[in-house]
C-alpha cells in the first residue's frame, strides 16, 4: 500500500511476485490499487490490477507438477513470468525482452504455449519468432533486434510508426476471444483512428487495456513503450526511458526529428495538461 501510494510501480511488482495480496484492505476498506487510483498513480493501479504470479506460470509448464513428464529449467519460468507480468505490452519490448533470453527459441514451443494460455501478448511474440527462424544466418539476438529495427521504421509525413501500426491492428483482428469486453473496447478505441493516424494503434490498445488516465498522464517511450520516460530528445521531444532505446532508434530518429519538431507529432493533445496543472487547478476550485 505504502508502494502504490509513493507511486513505485516496479516495487509493487517485487511485492506481489514475493506474496503480497492484491485483495487485501486497510482499515477503511481500501485496497492498494484503490488507494493508488485515489492519488493518481495510475501506472502502480495498472500493475496491479494485471499481475500475474510465477505460479500461475509454473502450473502450465508442469502442469502435474513434480509428476509432469516434461521438465523445463527455471530459468525459462522466470523468463516467461518476466514477459506476462508487467504491463509492457509494446512489440519491440517484448522483442527485447525475447532478445535477452539464450534459449528462446530452443523452447519456443512451450513458450509460446504458456503465453497463449496466460495473455494475448503472443500475437507479437509469434511474429517474432517466425522472423528471428527465418535468420538462420545471425545469432538470435541479433536476429530479433533487426525485427525490431524493421518495426521501428518512421519516415517524414507518417504520424505513427506504420510497422508497429500495422502488426498491432493485425493483432487485434487475429484476437480469439472477440465476444469479449476487452475486444469489443479495444475494437471501439480503434475505430476512432485511420491506419496512420494519431492516436496510434498502440496508444488506443493502452487505453482500451489500462484506461484513459494511464495515457493522458504518463509519458510512453518512443522506442519500447515504456511508461514513465523521463528522457527527451532536445530537438522533437520525443521521449525516451533509458539510452538502450535511444540507440536502438537513433538510425531511424535522426531522419525525421527535425520534421517531427515542425509537426508536433510528438506530444499527444491529451500529454498538454500535466498531473500537476490539474492538481493545481483543483486547489484554485477548492479555496
Amino acid at each position: 500500500m505504502f508502494a502504490a501510494l509513493a507511486g513505485k510501480p516496479e516495487l509493487c511488482k517485487l511485492l506481489m511476485d514475493h506474496g503480497a495480496r492484491s485483495y487485501s484492505t486497510n482499515s477503511i476498506g481500501k485496497t492498494a490499487s484503490e488507494l493508488a487510483a485515489f492519488v493518481g498513480q495510475h501506472e502502480c493501479v495498472s500493475i496491479i490490477n494485471n499481475h500475474i504470479s510465477i505460479d500461475e506460470v509454473e502450473s502450465y509448464l508442469h502442469p502435474k507438477g513434480e509428476n509432469s513428464e516434461e521438465k523445463f529449467p527455471q530459468e525459462l519460468a522466470d523468463f516467461i513470468h518476466a514477459m506476462c507480468s508487467s504491463n509492457v505490452i509494446h512489440p519491440v519490448a517484448l522483442i527485447m525482452k525475447l532478445s535477452s533470453y539464450p534459449d528462446a527459441l530452443k523452447y519456443k514451443k512451450k513458450t509460446l504455449y504458456v503465453v497463449d494460455r496466460i495473455f494475448e501478448k503472443q500475437l507479437s511474440l509469434r511474429d517474432t519468432v517466425k522472423f528471428v527462424e527465418s535468420k538462420s544466418d545471425k545469432a538470435p539476438k541479433e536476429a530479433a533486434l533487426l525485427y525490431a529495427k524493421y518495426l521501428l521504421q518512421w519516415e517524414e509525413d507518417q504520424a505513427v510508426r506504420p510497422n508497429i501500426d500495422s502488426l498491432l491492428r493485425s493483432a487485434l483482428a487475429s484476437f480469439p476471444y472477440q465476444h469479449t469486453l476487452l475486444f469489443e473496447t479495444l475494437a471501439k478505441v480503434m475505430s476512432r483512428s485511420k491506419p496512420g493516424e494519431r492516436p496510434g494503434a498502440y496508444e488506443n490498445i493502452v487505453q482500451g487495456i489500462f484506461g484513459q488516465r494511464l495515457l493522458a498522464l504518463s509519458q510512453f517511450c518512443s522506442t519500447c513503450g515504456a511508461v514513465g520516460a523521463k528522457k527527451r530528445c532536445p530537438v522533437c521531444k520525443l521521449s525516451y526511458c533509458s539510452q538502450e532505446c535511444q540507440k536502438l532508434d537513433w538510425a531511424v530518429h535522426k531522419k525525421v526529428c527535425s520534421w517531427l519538431a515542425t509537426q508536433n507529432l510528438s506530444v499527444s493533445p491529451r500529454d498538454t495538461i500535466s498531473l500537476d496543472e490539474i492538481q493545481a487547478q483543483l486547489a484554485d476550485i477548492t479555496e
